[in-house]
């Protein structure tokens, strides 16, 4: 007769054991994702982040944050006394006025000229035109007319004009500036972030090419280069050093993987990208992109429409003009080099240290 044998290692407690394991397994999910579980259900961090102005892509972001909140709060000029629980409203007269004092921020109904330097340490809000004397400091300031400053001057965090923004010689802007018509730096100005539908460097007016003889060009091809290979119609590839001659014109993009020289006075109708570096020759025109590992030299009188992009320097010669007052453009890299008459439409960003200078 059969009897049933059981395994010898089978326990009436073993099923227990499981269970129990099973039950200590799901203690331990549920107090691991309990707080997530909860936060789900009922959420509680719905507040927005602050955002650190080194990290907002937009220039003029906190210059329109600080607008919203003044005009929320005062209204119209009448309504003044609605904003006095958070802002200080500055007098007509403000030849004795501590500016460094200052803590809160400042609403100005009226324009400002000052005749001393003004070294104020909070947010300021001029509903009109400020002009500041040399060596003048703030920490931010919107302006709803022009702002000028002298020589010497610093923005310490950000600035806008709704008219053009100026700055004298030797001031220093290392964070943003912006306008919604017109910045203009004077020579030996530090700079960082620049957003204007025109910028000028040095202030001096570009040169006007009107009445000049339009140069005569010979139609080439970037397939006729010396180690030229044809990606597509539209796109050469060139491996190792390139040289455009002057005075060609080239309709199609190229990609160098050495350095780049395009001569004096060539037109390149397309985009350019070179990974050892460009040097576009006096006069000569890009009216696509111009990208580089590489540093970025644009000899005088050169222009480029389209995005100029380093990631090390670019160079900009004097009456270089970058992009159109129609088509604004990007001027991107580590440092930016601008000489006193280059101009550029759109926004120029040096993410460590931008300089103009006077040959």
């Amino acid at each position: 007769m059969n009897t049933l044998s059981l395994p010898l290692s089978w326990s009436p407690s073993l099923p227990l054991a499981y269970l129990v394991f099973a039950l200590v397994c799901s203690a331990m999910l549920l107090i691991a994702f309990l707080p997530a579980w909860r936060e789900w259900l009922w959420p509680t961090d719905v507040a927005p982040l602050w955002v650190s102005p080194d990290y907002s892509s937009e220039i003029d972001h906190f210059s329109d944050q600080f607008r919203r909140v003044v005009l929320a709060r005062i209204g119209q000029p009448e309504t003044s006394a609605a904003a006095t629980d958070t802002f200080d409203i500055l007098p007509v007269v403000q030849d004795d006025l501590d500016w460094p004092a200052l803590r809160r921020p400042m609403i100005s109904f009226a324009s400002i000229r000052s005749l001393r330097a003004i070294r104020c340490n909070t947010l300021l809000f001029v509903n009109g035109d400020l002009h500041a004397s040399a060596h003048s400091r703030f920490v931010g300031v919107l302006s709803q007319g022009r702002l000028q400053l002298g020589e010497g001057c610093e923005i310490q965090a950000w600035a806008h004009a709704d008219q053009t923004l100026q700055l004298g010689r030797g001031s220093t802007a290392l964070r943003r500036l912006s306008s919604d018509t017109a910045v203009e730096l004077g020579t030996d100005c530090c700079f960082e972030r620049i957003q204007a539908p025109l910028i000028r460097f040095g202030l001096l007016p570009p040169l006007h090419e009107r009445g000049r003889a339009p140069r005569r060009l010979i139609v080439a091809s970037f397939h006729l280069l010396d180690g030229a290979i044809r990606q597509t119609e539209q796109l050469t590839l060139i491996r190792g050093h390139c040289k455009l001659p002057r005075d060609r014109l080239y309709v199609g993009s190229l990609v160098v993987t050495g350095r780049l020289l395009i001569g004096a006075g060539t037109e390149v109708r397309g985009n350019i990208k070179a990974r050892g570096g460009v040097v576009v020759g006096a006069g000569a025109r890009v009216l696509g992109s111009l990208c580089s590992e590489q540093q970025i030299q644009l000899l005088d009188h050169a222009q480029v429409r389209g995005p100029v992009v380093s990631e090390s320097a670019i160079l900009i010669g004097t009456q270089v003009v970058l992009g159109e007052p129609d088509a604004p453009t990007t001027v991107s890299a580590e440092h930016i080099l601008a000489e006193a008459g280059a101009s550029a439409h759109g926004t120029v960003w040096a993410r460590q240290l931008g300089v103009v200078w006077a040959a």
